[in-house]
């Protein structure tokens, strides 16, 4: 299958098209009118943890209790097709050298995205840290609850996977490779991108810890703060994000105000 969203439409032959991602995979920021870092000196990165297909899938499926998902052989094929078709494009070929986490999601429909995210997501994210890495902790700081709270934020593409996942089970893969953008930028830069690239929120950034829970899980250096920027929070210029604490995960809510900051990152996804 092709990636979800991705033109039909090919370069001509004497057309190179131009890279949107630098050698370390870092999507580029281009022309935007909100705040991003031009230049980054890697301190705050993600490691890339090991894909192990199988062992992904039955993280996913058994944290998310999915009872009919698809098997790990279709997710790990529906996959590498997304990774193999970015590897294809020279405008996208060098997103596939950095971080890529693939996930799945479950054919469902939430009457309230916050609801879902604080009762079925974060609780399985929580599930999965504890079982892959049970001399750490997994702590939510947020104690006021999610439902009714939180919107999908107008640019950001990420109404096309929940779209999707009402139909049938997402396969997509995770990039946090927004790194030191401010959320208005990530948004801003989403739009400039193909049409096949989504922001991250909620659900796919969950879906991307519970199969890898060790994503913010970095022993020989930082590892960035994760925002969730396609979400909308109840409080102008504030969101929600996940953040190692020592070796631990949190998640949390906080003012970013616009700003970028170097330990900020947001991931873009690809669905197949």
């Amino acid at each position: 299958m092709k990636p979800y969203g991705l033109a039909t439409e090919t370069c001509a032959p004497d057309k190179v098209p131009v890279p949107l991602f630098d050698e370390h995979g870092r999507c580029m920021p281009s022309g935007l009118t909100a705040t991003a870092h031009a230049r980054t000196r890697r301190y705050f990165i993600c490691t890339q943890p090991e894909i192990d297909y199988g062992a992904i899938h039955a993280r996913i499926k058994t944290h998310l209790g999915i009872a009919d998902a698809l098997t790990a052989a279709e997710f790990e094929t529906r996959a590498e097709a997304i990774m193999q078709h970015l590897r294809n494009d020279p405008a996208t070929a060098e997103m596939t050298r950095g971080v890529a986490v693939p996930f799945f999601l479950p054919q469902a429909s939430y009457p309230d995205y916050g609801a879902a995210l604080e009762h079925t997501y974060l609780e399985a994210v929580k599930n999965a840290f504890a079982d892959k890495l049970p001399q750490y902790d997994f702590v939510n700081h947020h104690r006021d609850g999610l439902a009714g709270k939180l919107d999908i934020v107008r640019g950001s593409r990420h109404d096309k996977l929940v779209e999707a996942m009402r139909h049938q089970s997402v396969v997509g893969v995770f990039f946090p490779c927004l790194s030191e953008y401010s959320v208005p930028a990530a948004i801003e830069q989403t739009g400039k991108l193909p049409a096949q690239f989504m922001l991250a929120g909620g659900f796919d950034t969950c879906a991307a810890l519970i199969g890898s829970p060790d994503l913010l899980l970095r022993t020989d250096g930082y590892p960035p703060l994760l925002w969730l920027a396609a979400l909308a929070a109840e409080k102008e210029a504030t969101g929600y994000h996940f953040e190692a604490y020592g070796y631990n995960l949190t998640f949390n809510r906080r003012p970013h105000f616009g700003q970028a900051a170097e330990y900020w990152a947001s991931g873009l996804v690809v669905l197949d």
